[in-house]
């Protein structure tokens, strides 16, 4: 049994954003970055899940702090592209790509 190297915590971030965004309907970012029951059941459905899939995957045993940190810097990094997404849209740069769009 091997245990979770701190240089895996970006592939189990990125790994638990993809399984966040997959979640039908689609989670309210803004309720889960302030916290909610949603966040709560959500966080114990794939920290769960995650190690799991690295246990039969990889045989590797996620430490309980690592799965932590790498699901609550997934919800920040979608939380921060939604925003920025947000406050990009209808900015004068974006413009241009939605006029190309449009022809």
């Amino acid at each position: 049994m091997s245990i979770h190297k701190s240089e895996t915590l970006p592939d189990v971030t990125y790994w638990l954003a993809l399984e966040i965004a997959k979640v039908d309907p689609v989670v309210d970012l803004d309720a889960m970055y302030k916290g909610s029951l949603e966040l709560d059941f959500l966080y114990q459905l794939l920290t769960c899940k995650a190690q799991q899939y690295w246990w039969q995957e990889y045989g590797i045993q996620l430490s309980p702090v690592i799965v932590n940190n790498a699901f609550f810097r997934a919800i920040a990094m979608l939380h921060n592209r939604n925003i920025e997404f947000t406050r990009s849209r209808n900015r004068e740069e974006t413009v241009w790509v939605r006029e190309l769009l449009n022809r």
